[in-house]
């Protein structure tokens, strides 16, 4: 007897396939997007699209879900192409909704910066009708389990109940920033030191006149800033990181992205002999440089797959810090803020940090200066820990992802970017196997492709994962015994 595998389309009577059922950990912007197109493509080939997200809505997660007015968008508006095929859909909203007229602050000179919330609030309105036709179930639980069956997994609930799936998505987005070892854990639950994704619950506790040191200098550390701003604050604000650099401004007007860079020289000296030679012939031509930015974020993650490995890790370690504060800007608000004239000064320096001691009801940060600069201790009332997500941990800042570690499903990338995948993001195994059906998306594949912070780059991947994931959903495989 022969025996012949073959694939016959969903759309055949004779062989109806199995629908698919697809569930997704983390409903941030990455994993809604994700739910709303497989809801929007092909709801009706699957049998359920399940998100596990605890948060109340979908789309807006710690990035978009803070209620402070203050904190703005870094990217214009008309710039956020967050729905494939629809690259104007949240500037439609914001003006159908009237957040220009009552948010007139958001319009400058390069462009209307929104606030984070709307655009929080644009991912719940645009998954609202989906979740209340039934088409997505956003089950607002914390998972604490998740074990591969023979033919699917099946994810475990707070509360027990045991949920199947097809199809697994990891969508979890960017790990806690890290405590540094330097800060007593004392500290921490006295809300002396403060990491800054808990700011909100602890802002109100901070005294208008208080001395505040925020570890790190990138846009996270300048919410801080405009947070204490929204509050009154008016005591002295201290930045340091080892880089100093603060993000740059943007560029006034619009300007189309400029310059092609080749792969031809893939390493981290030729890309950044490239960036050079681009930025000059811009600046005589009267561009800006943001331009030649611009077209190597766009470019990234095809410059990223060309660079061999040690290549990308002398950009790590050489060009990163660089190359972020150029490419992630900060809105004009904040950029205006730190120019306001007669407010609380705001201090932005070099330096590493050594230790962090009580000492008679003031914060005494010992600090590692740059040669030359000593290194007198930096007496303050508060310190916010603003230094970034901690990738490099990325699978022990939650008990779930932790399990599927250890069970071998999810290892860290070789980069200490995210988690392992392969180019069709599926998830490496400890043993070197993609899984199929285990996919990874959003800023948790940076190690793979580089470039996957902004929401146009998220959007454009997970329209590949879902385009993916339908076509598998709408194949079934037979086997035929055929006599010989």
């Amino acid at each position: 007897m022969l025996r012949i595998t073959i694939s016959i389309p969903q759309a055949s009577r004779s062989c109806p396939a199995r629908k698919g059922r697809i569930a997704i950990i983390g409903g941030g912007y990455t994993g809604a997007i994700m739910a709303y197109l497989l809801a929007q493509r092909s709801h009706e080939n699957l049998a359920s699209i399940t998100v596990f997200e605890p948060r109340e809505t979908l789309g807006a997660g710690l990035a978009y879900g803070s209620g402070d007015l203050d904190l703005r968008l870094n990217v214009a508006a008309h710039r956020m192409r967050a729905v494939p095929g629809a690259p104007t859909a949240f500037f439609k909203w914001l003006e159908d909704n009237s957040r220009l007229s009552t948010d007139p602050a958001s319009i400058t000179r390069g462009g209307t910066f929104s606030r984070r919330r709307d655009f929080g609030l644009f991912m719940n309105d645009l998954l609202k009708p989906l979740i209340d036709a039934g088409q997505i179930a956003h089950v607002r639980q914390y998972l604490t389990e998740v074990q591969r069956n023979r033919s699917s997994w099946s994810i475990t609930r707070s509360d027990g109940r045991v949920d199947e799936a097809d199809t697994l998505i990891i969508a979890t987005g960017h790990a806690s920033p890290k405590i540094p070892d330097q800060i007593p854990a004392s500290l921490v639950r006295s809300r002396r030191c403060i990491p800054a994704d808990r700011l909100d619950a602890a802002i109100s506790e901070i005294a208008q006149q208080e001395s505040v040191l925020v570890l790190g200098t990138g846009l996270t550390a300048l919410d801080v800033v405009a947070s204490l701003k929204t509050h009154g604050h008016t005591g002295p604000i201290h930045l340091m990181s080892r880089s100093g650099l603060l993000p740059r401004p943007h560029a006034s007007g619009d300007f189309a992205p400029h310059g092609v860079f080749e792969t031809t020289d893939a390493t981290a000296r030729g890309l950044l002999r490239q960036v050079r030679s681009l930025v000059a012939e811009t600046e005589r031509n009267g561009l800006p440089w943001q331009s030649v930015m611009d077209a190597l974020r766009h470019q990234g993650q095809a410059i990223w797959t060309q660079l061999p490995e040690p290549e990308k890790k002398r950009v790590l370690r050489h060009l990163r810090r660089i190359y972020e504060v150029h490419r992630f800007r900060m809105p004009p608000q904040v950029e205006a803020l730190l120019d306001k004239k007669g407010s609380s000064p705001i201090d932005v320096s070099r330096g590493r940090l050594e230790s962090v001691r009580d000492v008679n009801g003031k914060l005494e940060v010992q600090v590692g200066r740059p040669m030359g600069q000593g290194n007198t201790p930096l007496k303050v009332d508060r310190l916010v820990i603003a230094t970034g997500p901690d990738a490099a941990n990325m699978l022990d800042y939650q008990k779930l992802l932790r399990s599927m570690r250890d069970s071998g499903h999810l290892v860290p990338d070789a980069l200490g970017l995210g988690i392992a995948c392969d180019a069709h993001c599926r998830a490496v195994s400890s043993a070197g196997v993609p899984q199929a059906s285990l996919l990874i998306a959003g800023p948790l594949t940076r190690g793979t492709f580089g470039e996957i912070t902004g929401v146009p780059e998220i959007a454009a991947q997970a329209a590949a994962i879902a385009d993916m994931v339908i076509r598998q959903a709408n194949v079934s495989t037979r086997t035929i015994a055929i006599s010989g």
